[in-house]
Parts: structure tokens; sequence; C-alpha cells
């Protein structure tokens, strides 16, 4: 039995406090952005959650736009393991959940973490981490991962929904503005520690996380100056185990099953080389699959979810690619250190200098044990033709929920991920005011983010042909038993070893190596001046420069023949324990699993050179992609307050201008030597932004606002690599040519704060979203996609007439699939708030408090599956209408608080309905892939001994909630299942 008891050892370390919080207990709120000479006196000492909301909510009520935030100890008293599952309480914003189950990413009003811009301390920031294969693997891309850094490094999260001219383009969401503490947030000299330990129900380790603090001031001849530094630690495992398909297929796909005896049409046909004859499905391999099995299965049509014509109907019932059970196990280390001096040398001038570190190493380690043959043609290692089917269940939604088969390959494959993230940002920020009047300010700074994996190893272990495999959903939709015809936990099962001569594998190793950087520089300059006491004027130029980099190369083999004295035990492990808590009958607890690092210690792959045979890197199949993008930007704007009657009118006007050049460079293999191809896209965007507030009687606010904005592809869209087939006429390839997705935006809102320190507010927002980029296949001629025709010879062919002629020639018309500019669509939502201390109750009861949130969305896109459908005489396009990808139509968070002098204690609940992952178009037989719904229960209790010494308890993710991915929306075949158990934190806060 598992151990789940926290041990003592937060005790020790508390009482050893070598590290210290940061969690701002006793931190004040950042200075409002007033006059110069108030700054001290508005200096206001959080003290508790209660008073971290109130001064959040005066920020937003004093705002001109639609902004929500979180102050710092809003922060530190949440459960959150990072600010994305602090955003997420924020209206309108949902959280997209990586491995182990932590935040990763964002959706603010329903677009994804790509059309959100992440700014620390003013500048543009980019941190980008890897993942599970499902998961996407790596983030190549804009979007923001939270997961790099501790809540516990900021002191106030700013999500900004509506544009305004001073602010820099290039959110369609929203804005989100983070930033660390300064040391003239405080009035004197602060010291905190902390210390907490962290224990996770599934993974049963308990593992420190430590935060400190230290700020001082001064004032001197020279004026006031100020310094702090502040750092976060912590240590964890991440656990996930669960069911994966990998892709859901049609039975026709790789070249159907294996026909029952004396069948009409006989599947495969006979091959010598592979056994096959009209008794056999290769070799030792006798033709067992029962004809009516069979016949549901291959003659399936009424299996697929779309309301178009679907090409693929009639190809068969879909069957999981490969069947299988995963444990995902991450070792994590996440530092943050922040450093920052302030100098004010008089009362109209001031200096910040800001320096910010981030480091977040992983080794993540996935075990599998699967079947893989469904997802194999005869040619590639002898698959699904020499599998023959002895039974077949479907329910009413035709999915294919119980399966029996003979010869059937089962795999054990383990994969060993190591990559770090390391960001670095330096930001030089300054004021001086010249005048009452005449006020300028500055900034310059940049942020560097690396990814770099120098190890993703994948070795495999085979069974081939074994009998009695099956998989059976009819208990348990989520987590089938899978039934693997063979002693999986028994190592001798397996083998690694090269392959047979009819071409059946005994393991496979694959490797690869990544690296990712994005570099931003800005530098910007404002000049504010008031006019009078109703107009101010503000006029701002910025210069940005982004470059993205991304190098791939891998390496791969078959099996290597085992050293002498080597078994497979030597080399493998047992899985022990799995399933605990997991759901479904049947599933196994253990098997014999690969042990990476035993595996390595016999076989080098990681020297990637010749004594490894298939160890090399694969140079000339590398990936190295690098896009560098100038942005020029200039914006006159007008602040505006005026009575009116008897109305307070308030907002800004304005226009922003922006020059954008993308350079983007890729290399391509020609013949054996690797040549740059580039694109460059300019194109210039004007803005404009109006931002209005009417303050009405009863503390009743109006908000209206309005805008245009963009939002820039993705690096990895505008990259030109390519590959090319020329057997098959089929080119992918990046497009440097696409524009930006722009929009127009509407915001009305009204807010009533009806009491002290209570608001309840309705919202609505349009988005006229004028373009959207997806990939499109299409059939265009070689020659127009700018690429060289010596990528069209390959043994030997000729391109010029002579023989043996090139089955793809330069006016060929070849299937391209590429990313491309293509209609947008509108969205709407409706946003509501409510913040409501019940002071209006009785003494004791008085210290209660709710927060709740809700909002709905929806939209429409047309997504195009195919540009051309062979089945209609025209060729006419297949398309899709559907909402955006990410877009959960309803979001819904509710936190009940309670607070007193002493005693602090919190529960909160999130949820996000059900959201299209891809759109998949009915050509591949399945409309979407749809992420179930969920909701996630925190909790927060602390209580403070002693003025300065609080003790705290922690839990996350309290239900367990599991993460699920469906296919098709009739069949709704499980395409992932996973959780990650329960987690507690406990710790103590010192401060003085």
């Amino acid at each position: 039995m598992r151990n789940t008891h926290i041990r003592p050892t937060v005790i020790q370390l508390g009482v050893i406090a070598l590290l210290a919080s940061l969690q701002a207990h006793a931190q004040e709120a950042a200075p409002p952005a007033a006059t110069p000479d108030n700054k001290d006196e508005n200096v206001v000492v959080v003290t508790g959650f209660r008073a971290s909301l109130n001064s959040a909510l005066n920020t937003k009520k004093n705002s001109d736009g639609i902004v929500d935030v979180i102050k710092a100890e809003d922060i530190a008293k949440f459960p959150d393991a990072n600010l994305a599952e602090s955003l997420q309480r924020v209206p309108g914003v949902a959280l997209a959940r990586g491995d182990g189950g932590e935040g990763k990413q964002i959706t603010v009003r329903g677009l994804n973490a790509g059309f959100t811009r992440v700014r620390i301390n003013g500048i543009e920031g980019v941190a980008a981490t890897g993942a599970s294969d499902i998961n996407g693997s790596t983030n190549r891309g804009r979007g923001f991962d939270f997961s790099v850094f501790a809540s516990e490094l900021f002191n106030s999260l700013e999500v900004r929904k509506t544009s305004e001219a001073a602010i820099e383009e290039g959110s369609l969401g929203a804005t989100v503005d983070l930033r660390t503490a300064r040391p003239f947030d405080f009035k004197d000299r602060t010291i905190s520690f902390g210390v907490q330990e962290f224990h996770n129900t599934l993974s049963d380790k308990t593992q420190p996380r430590v935060t400190a603090l230290l700020s001082d001031r001064w004032n001197t001849p020279y004026g006031k100056f100020g310094a702090l530094i502040s750092g976060a630690y912590s240590k964890r495992r991440a656990t996930e185990e669960g069911y994966e398909a990998v892709e859901l297929l049609s039975a026709s796909a790789d070249g159907g099953f294996c026909s029952p005896l004396g069948a009409a049409t006989q599947n495969p046909a006979n091959n010598a080389t592979k056994g096959v004859t009209a008794t056999n499905c290769g070799f030792n391999l006798p033709r067992t699959s029962d004809p009516t099995a069979y016949n549901n299965v291959m003659n399936r049509t009424d299996n697929y979810g779309g309301t178009v014509a679907n090409p693929a109907a009639g190809s068969g019932a879909f069957a999981p690619r490969i069947p299988r059970y995963r444990r995902s196990q991450t070792d994590y280390e996440r530092t943050g250190i922040t450093n920052s001096y302030q100098w004010r040398p008089s009362s109209d001038t001031e200096v910040n200098l800001d320096f910010m570190y981030g480091k977040f190493a992983n080794k993540r380690y996935d075990n599998y044990i699967e079947a893989i043959s469904f997802g194999r043609t005869l040619g590639a290692a002898n698959g699904k033709p020499q599998t023959s089917i002895l039974d077949a269940h479907f329910n009413d939604n035709g999915s294919w929920d119980y399966g029996k088969f003979n010869g059937v390959d089962v795999r054990t494959e383990g994969l060993l991920d190591i990559y770090t993230t390391t960001f670095r940002q330096h930001v030089i920020s300054g004021s001086h005011k010249f005048s009452d009047t005449v006020k300028v300010d500055f900034m310059a700074g940049n942020s560097n983010s690396n990814l770099n994996e120098p190890m993703r190893a994948t070795v495999q272990f085979d069974s081939p042909n074994a009998n009695g495999f099956s998989w059976d959903f009819r208990n348990n939709r989520n987590v089938p038993t899978l039934n693997f015809g063979i002693d999986i936990t028994n190592p001798n099962s397996f083998s690694f070893g090269p392959q047979d001569a009819d071409g059946t594998v005994h393991g496979q190793f694959v490797g690869r190596y990544l690296d990712t950087t994005n570099k931003l520089q800005t530098q910007a300059g404002n000049l504010s001046w008031e006019l009078n006491d109703h107009l101010t004027t503000r006029f701002g130029l910025s210069k940005r420069k982004n470059i993205w980099t991304n190098y791939e190369v891998g390496s791969g083999a078959n099996g290597l023949t085992l050293p002498a004295g080597v078994t497979m035990s030597d080399i493998s492990r047992q899985i022990t324990g799995f399933g605990s808590g997991l759901g479904g009958s049947g599933v196994p607890s253990s098997w014999a699993a690969v042990d990476l690092d035993k595996f390595l210690a016999v076989y080098n792959i990681e020297c990637h050179c010749s004594s490894v045979p298939g160890s090399e890197y694969n140079i000339l199949g590398q990936t190295n992609r690098r896009v560098e993008e100038k942005i020029n930007a200039v914006y006159g704007m007008v602040d505006f307050n005026y009575d009116l009657w008897g109305i307070g009118w308030r907002g800004n006007v304005g226009v922003r201008g922006a020059d954008t050049t993308a350079t983007s460079t890729a290399l391509i293999n020609v013949n054996g030597v690797l040549q740059p191809n580039t694109g460059v896209k300019k194109y210039r965007d004007w803005l404009p932004a109006l931002n209005l507030t009417a303050q009405l009687p009863k503390d009743v606010f109006m908000r209206f606002s309005a805008g245009k904005t963009l939002s820039r592809p993705e690096y990895t869209d505008l990259a030109p690599s390519a590959t090319v087939s020329q057997i098959s006429q089929s080119v992918s390839i990046g497009n440097p040519q696409l524009d930006p997705i722009r929009a127009k935006t509407y915001d009305l809102q009204a807010e009533w704060y009806y009491a002290k320190n209570a608001m309840v507010s309705l919202g609505y927002f349009h988005k006229d979203i004028g373009s959207f980029i997806q990939s499109v296949n299409e059939r265009v001629p070689y020659n127009t996609l700018g690429l060289p025709n010596e990528l069209l010879i390959f043994n030997g062919c000729s391109i010029t007439g002579a023989t043996p002629i090139c089955p793809t020639l330069p006016n060929t018309e070849v299937v391209v699939s590429r990313k491309v500019n293509t209609a947008g669509g509108p969205l709407n939502g409706l946003e509501f708030n409510l913040q409501m201390p019940f002071s209006f109750l009785p003494a004791g009861w008085n210290n209660f408090g709710l927060l709740a949130n809700a909002t709905h969305v929806k939209s429409k896109i047309t997504y195009i599956t195919r540009v051309d459908n062979p089945t209609t005489a025209a060729n006419e396009q297949l398309t899709q209408v559907a909402n955006f990808t990410g877009l959960s139509p309803n979001t819904h968070n509710l936190t009940l608080y309670y607070e007193d002098a002493k005693f602090s204690a919190r529960v909160s609940a999130a949820y996000r309905s059900a959201y299209i992952l891809a759109v998949l178009g009915d050509v591949n037989g399945a409309d979407y892939t749809i992420v179930d719904g969920s909701t996630n229960v925190d909790m927060s209790l602390s209580y403070n001994l002693t003025p300065n010494l609080r003790v705290s308890l922690e839990g996350q993710n309290l239900t367990d909630t599991p993460l699920r991915y469906g296919r098709d929306s009739q069949r709704n075949d499980t395409l992932l299942y996973v959780h990650s158990g329960r987690s507690f934190v406990v710790g103590l806060n010192y401060k003085f």
C-alpha cells in the first residue's frame, strides 16, 4: 500500500528556512501610475486575500478599457502551481493543461494561446516547453507556456481584453501583463522566507518548494535607491496514467485486414517473400478471420459524423491505430530569480532596472504496452494485412467497442525525453516629468527563451504475431480492457534484434536532438502632454525585432543483435502499481518495460556515431528554420475626461501604425546538398482604437470599446521548409507569404459597484475576424511553388526528357499541403462577473465572500477540409463549419472564501465545457477531435500563528479530474484518457 502521509521534512525545512517566499503576504500593491511626487504616499499595504481583491477591483474600476487584475496576495494564496492556474479564474480565461495535469497555456474568450500576447515587465516574452506526442510534443510557436515560471515571482497579473493605441499590437485574444516585484513596492526593508512540501497521490512523491525575497531601500544625497532580489525553487514528479489510441484509422487503411479462408476477394494477395498464400496471411499465420465479423468490419458505412458527402464512407469500421496503456513520469526542477533596482533622484524622475531568470529542467520517462499491427502495411513490417478478425461488436453509435484478433504484433516501448527551457530578460525603463503637463518615459530590453532537448530516445521491444489479442470498451468507454495474448510481465516474451528476412521487426530505436530559440528585442519611447484638465495627448515610437530559430535532427534503426551474455531481462524493468484510480476492469497492474538507463548502458545510441549502426544523425534530413520579424510602430492617442449631463465621461481614442517585415529561411536538401530557401513578407497596418467609460450615478459604469487588431502567423507556418514526394506527386511546404489574422472588435460592458469592495458586471463582446489561417491540400503546378526543380530528381531520373523520366516534372500538378489565408468569421460572447463580500451578514458570517464568473462564447469558421473532392465532377471544395479550435462555449469559475485576522480558507472550482481540438474533415472519416468538458476543484487553508509566521495547506485537483480526447461527434471514440492524481502542499512562511 502506498504511503500518502506528508513527511515531517517540512517542519525541518521550516526551521532551517534556507530560502524564502515571494508570496506577497506582506507585499504592498504597486504604486499607481499617478504623479511622481505622490508615489510613496500611494503605497498600499496588502495584508490578506480580501485586501488583494479590493486592490485589484480598484484597478479595474479606474481603467479605461476592459481589464481584469490579480494582485500578488491573490496569487500566493490561490492553490496554484503556476500563473496559468491563477489566470483561469479570470472571466473568459480557460486553462489548457499539459502533461501531468499542470496548467500550461490559456485561451481567452475562445481564442487559443497563439492569439494572446504575454508581456513581462513591459517586454513581450515567449516561453516554450516539450510535451508528450499526443499533447503536441514541442511548442514551437508564439504561445506562452506558463509552466516555466513559479507564481511567487510576480506581484500582479493584468488581462487586457480590449485594444488601445498605446499598447503594442499582436493580440486577438488578450494582452497579459505580468510584473515582478520592485523595491519601491515596499515601504521599508522587507524579508520573506517560505518553505513548502508538495505531495501527489499518484506519483507518491513528496518534494520541496522554497521561496525567498529580500528588498531594501535607502535615502541618499543622490536620491532614493532600492534593490530587490527574489527566488523560487521547486522540485516535482508529475505522473500521468491512462489509455491512448494514438489515431483512429478505417479498416481499409494500410491494406486492410487478412480476409477469411475462401473469401471472394483474397487480401492480401499471394506474396512468397511474406509467406502469403490462399490459406495463410503470412508465415505460420493461417487465415482465421471469422467471415461474419470480417464483413461487419470491412463493410461498415454508418459510423462517421459530419454533414457533407464523406469520401471515406464505406471504408469500414474505425479502429485504434495503436491501442495502448501509458505511464508517464516527469521529474522537473523549476528555478526562478528576479532582481530589481530603482533610483528616484527626484520626485520627477525614476529609473528602473529589472532582471529575470527562469529555468525549467525536465526528465520524462514514458512507458507503453501496446498493439501495433493496426497501423502497419504489409510492406512496412507485416502489419494489418496479416491480422485476422475473430470477433467484432459495435455500439449504437457505430463505435467498434469489442474486437478479437490473431496475428497481432505486441510491443513494449519506452521513451526518455530530457529538455530544459531557459528564460532570460533584461529591461531598463524610466520616466521624467519636465513640468506639471509634460512627461516622457522610455523602455528598452530583451528576452531570450531557449528550449534545448539534447536527448529524446525511444526504444521498442517486440513480440510479433500474438494470437488472441482483444480490446473491450463495453464496460468502460474510456479505459478498455486490453488482452495482449501473451505474458506481458515476462521480459522474454519480447525480443530486440535484427529484422527477419520477411520484414518482421524485433524492436527499434529512434533519437532526436532539438533546439528552439526565441529572441525578442524592444525599444520604446512615449511623450505625454496634458493640454488642460480634460485632455492629454500621447505619442510614442517603438522598434521591435523577433528572431525565432528551430533546429531538429534525428536518428533511428531497427533492432541490433544483443551482445553476448545480455538477456532481455538485463535491459528491462517492471512497471508496477499501474491503474490505481484509473477505472476500468482487467487493466494490468504491471508489465515488462524498457529500462532506458540500462539499455543506453548496453547500446550507446546517444553517441550518434558509426560504431553504433543507426545512431548517426541524418544531417540531410534535418529541420533548420529561421524567422526574423522587424516591427516599427508609431501611435498617437488622446485621453479625455469630461463631466456632461451629470455623467463622468473618460477614455481614450487613437491610432497605431505598424510596419512589419518578416524574413523566413529554411534549409532544404537538394541532391545531397543543403540549400537555403527564403521568403520575405512586408505589410503595414493602421489600427484605430476607442475606449469610452461613462460613470453613471450610484457607482454604475458603462464601458464601450472598439478597435482593429491583428495576430501574426505562427513561425512554423512561415518557415519555407519543403518535403517533396516524387512518386506520390505531393509537396508539403511552409508559406512565408501569409498575412496576419485581422479583426474588428467591439465590447460593451456594464459594471455596478453596488457596495464597498463589491461588484457585479455583464458584458457583450464581438469580434469580426476577417481572415483565418488553416492547412489546405490543393493541386497546383510544381513550378509555381518557387522550389528548385532538382528536388524532383531521384535515382538518376531526368526532368528534361531523357530516360528514365522522373514521375514528377516541373509542370506536373502536385498535391501541395500548406497553410493559407482563408475567410474568417464572427465570434460573439457574454461575460458575467460577481465579487460579493458578505459584509451585510452578522458578525462572523460577514467574513465570508463569493467570487463567481461565467462566459458564453460562440463562433463560426468555415474550415476547408479538402480543396478538391474527387467524387464530384467539378472537384468542389469540402468544408466544415465549426467553432474555433480550443473554444469552450461555456466557462464558469466559483470561489467561496472566509478570512478573519488569523484564519483564511478558500475553495475554488473552474469549469470549461467540451471544445474542438482539431477539425478533421469528413475525408478523414471523422469530423472532429473533441476534448471533454472538465471541472477542477482546489482549496487553500492558512493560519497566522504569529503576526510574522503563517502555516498553510493547499489542495489541487481534488477531484482527480481526467483529461479525455474523443474522436468523431457520432462515434465519440476514445483517443486519450489520462489522470494525474491529487496534489497537496503544506508550508510555512515567515516575514519580517
